[in-house]
């Protein structure tokens, strides 16, 4: 049982009052919400000098101190307990996700005021409580675990409907009827969360107990595990108060749906990390740094880049924030947040061309040496080798893959050369048939689980192309020519089993038409031109100059496929009526994290896609527009839904459109850019929404068809 709220109104013993009492320090009065944009100048967010007697408790406010902050509505103790034993309250995270829901609605400079609110409660929990944050961190995330351990909640809408029932002692039919008519089963739970009091006081729900048993939901397996799990979410639902109850629902649908993307968040942690030093041993911690005489010999943007950096590296939230909760600056996150072998980490991405005056603007002239690779139509994956004994394989989103590909494992180990002890190699597996490159399409038949080494259909070549970790050793900072090197001093090639990529070093673009014209003959998309000595580094989740796709379609005279995100559908009339007739595709704008409309398409799909289509994308339906959605108002979708699929297209080109949004803030004249007679190609199960084609993409392949020679 969580322990009680402590709050005002609540009958509470005196030892509680008192462990509170000394623990906030400064006391303010009722929490008000300010209005940021009446206040002074105060140069950036929050790289800015404050002086103590304009700092205040206002968590919307850029000059605010986490201990001025009054936590007696938010902070729970047990009974006696000395300082810091207790926990936040999760209805203090609740109401932070409802004022950034409600920020994201208010329009403009609403981002900024989401990044001050994040940072300030970050702040809060770091300065009274560093032991929620880890948990309040994951559930912002809307995970359970780091990706790459791929546990779910295993937790349908149907179960969440029953559990729903039997806590507000209202039938199935009822709830069912609820949600046809407020279209989101948060908004059902929050209007029907219990309010009337109980002879016995409700336990109240903490951040880290929440978190927790989320976490035994996802551990249930076996026998009777949905009776299980349903009762724990009833239990939860019967304590949980309005918007308590409303984010519970949303976060076992996985559908927080409160517009505030990852890189927010670790910017958010960034900067409550550099305001708010958390304190060490008995001391206490740093409320604001700007107040503060510390003398830090690293900024704001610092810290920024070297959070970012370290969960690139290391995707792993307990990791990274653990090392900040440890005290570590800005130039200790280099050291303690290296790439390390079990730890997947999203590849290094190339940047699309489709002409030679393309190449030589990001290459540069003749004379400067540079290579050429097969661009194998396949998929891609990281070799883990932790040690001799452990092999994992991940996509590149982070899946793991090992039960798929076994038989890769197995052609891994025997190309190993005698002294190889770990390291992490970038891939490509490519379906083959002991003498030639099969289709991709080959490749996607095969089972994803309890493969048989003895009875595999589809035979697979490896083709590793780069080494990112050798024997102890992050090799990312090495340019590629010595990473090829000392991948090939620790592998040995052999036909059909292990095979490095093939290609050829220029320093010429006149060889390139050739060469390509080589690898479409040998069954592949296209080339890969990348740098060899100059910042020729590995960049992971980077899409840089440095790496170029230079596809098959520039033979024909066309432009490269893009990735979009189906976020909105039309019903079908006619033949159709059954199925949706066309989506609504979107880019993705890392930078406001934010999805924008680029076309709409109903071609390209056989009556079989559109059907499996209709029925995947059920479980994706939401209720209205996305407050990250751009999407014009003259589009008038039948159904929205949450970004979670990526789907391939293709289109004849793209133009300046008085419909679409995509790359609007980097055109000159600030209007959108639309893809022409758009076709589907077929659905990227092996990315992300994030890894969409991008805005500033977009806006390169619309000026490059101006460049064709």
């Amino acid at each position: 049982m969580e322990s009680p709220r402590f709050c005002p109104s609540d009958r509470c013993e005196p030892e509680a009052k008192q462990a509170i009492n000394g623990q906030i320090g400064k006391q303010s009065k009722k929490v008000l919400r300010a209005n940021v944009d009446d206040e002074p100048s105060v140069g950036s967010l929050f790289n800015c000098y404050v002086r103590r007697e304009d700092s205040n408790n206002d968590i919307l406010s850029p000059k605010f101190d986490p201990s001025l902050f009054d936590i007696s509505p938010y902070y729970s103790v047990k009974s006696g307990s000395s300082k810091g034993s207790g926990s936040f309250l999760f209805s203090f995270l609740a109401d932070v996700l409802q004022k950034s829901d409600d920020i994201f609605c208010s329009g403009k400079g609403s981002r900024k005021s989401v990044l001050t609110l994040l940072s300030n409660f970050f702040r809060v929990l770091i300065f009274y409580n560093p032991s929620d944050l880890i948990p309040a961190v994951y559930i912002l995330q809307n995970r359970i675990c780091p990706e790459y351990e791929s546990t779910e909640l295993g937790v349908g809408d149907s179960l969440i409907i029953k559990s729903m029932a039997e806590a507000y002692s209202k039938s199935d039919k009822t709830i069912k009827a609820l949600v046809a008519k407020h279209e989101d089963l948060g908004m059902v739970a929050s209007l029907s969360s219990c309010t009337s009091q109980t002879i016995v006081k409700l336990p109240d729900l903490t951040i880290s107990g929440i978190f927790s048993q989320f976490r035994s939901i996802a551990d249930m397996v076996g026998k009777n595990s949905i009776n299980r799990k349903r009762d724990i979410i009833k239990k939860l639902l019967i304590s949980a108060k309005k918007s308590e109850a409303k984010y519970i629902v949303r976060y076992l649908q996985q559908k927080l749906r409160i517009g505030i993307g990852i890189n927010t968040i670790f910017q958010c942690i960034a900067d409550a990390f550099y305001l708010t030093r958390p304190a060490k041993g008995d001391s206490s911690a740093i409320g604001d740094v700007r107040i503060a005489d510390l003398n830090l010999d690293y900024t704001l943007e610092d810290m920024e880049v070297s959070v970012r950096t370290a969960i690139t590296n290391v995707p792993c939230i307990d990791k990274v924030v653990g090392c900040l909760l440890n005290g570590d600056t800005a130039h200790d996150l280099k050291e303690h947040c290296k790439i390390t072998p079990g730890i997947p980490l999203r590849p290094m991405l190339a940047k699309p061309v489709n002409t030679t005056h393309e190449i030589i603007q990001s290459i540069g002239s003749d004379g400067v040496t540079f290579t050429c690779e097969y661009k194998y139509d396949g998929e891609r994956v990281q070799i883990h080798m932790v040690d001799q004994e452990t092999v994992t394989l991940f996509s590149r989103n982070m899946e793991n893959l090992s039960e798929k590909y076994p038989d890769v494992i197995d052609k891994f180990l025997k190309s190993v050369k005698p002294g190889l002890t770990s390291c992490i190699l970038d891939c490509e597996i490519v379906a083959f048939d002991g003498e030639k490159i099969l289709p991709f399409q080959n490749l996607s038949t095969r089972k994803r689980k309890d493969v048989d080494l003895d009875n595999i259909t589809v035979h697979v070549c490896l083709f590793p192309f780069d080494i990112l970790y050798c024997n102890g050793e992050p090799l990312v900072t090495l340019p590629l020519n010595k990473r090829r090197e000392s991948m090939r001093d620790w592998l040995i090639q052999k036909e059909g089993v292990l095979m490095f990529a093939n290609h050829k070093d220029m320093d010429s673009l006149d060889e390139i038409d050739d060469f390509l014209r080589l690898a479409v003959a040998d069954s592949c998309e296209g080339l890969m031109i990348k740098s060899l000595d100059d910042g020729a580094t590995y960049e992971p989740q980077k899409r840089s100059n440095k790496w170029l796709k230079f596809k098959k379609d520039y033979i024909a005279g066309m432009s490269d496929s893009v990735d979009l995100v189906p976020i909105a559908a039309f019903y079908g009339k006619g033949k159709r009526t059954n199925v949706y007739g066309s989506y609504l595709l979107a880019i993705y704008d890392p930078v406001q994290e934010i999805f924008q409309g680029v076309c709409k398409t109903g071609t390209g799909f056989t009556d079989q896609t559109l059907k499996y289509l209709y029925d995947t994308l059920q479980q994706h339906i939401i209720p209205s527009k996305l407050p990250t959605y751009e999407v014009s108002d003259k589009l008038e979708p039948d159904v929205w839904f949450m970004p979670e699929k990526v789907w391939e297209c293709k289109a004849a080109d793209l133009s300046i459109s008085p419909v679409y949004t995509a790359a609007n803030r980097l055109t000159a004249n600030g209007k959108g850019i639309g893809l022409r007679f758009p076709r589907f190609l077929r659905d990227r199960d092996d990315k992300k929404a994030i890894d969409a084609t991008t805005s500033e993409q977009i806006h390169d392949m619309f000026n490059s068809q101006f460049n064709k020679p």
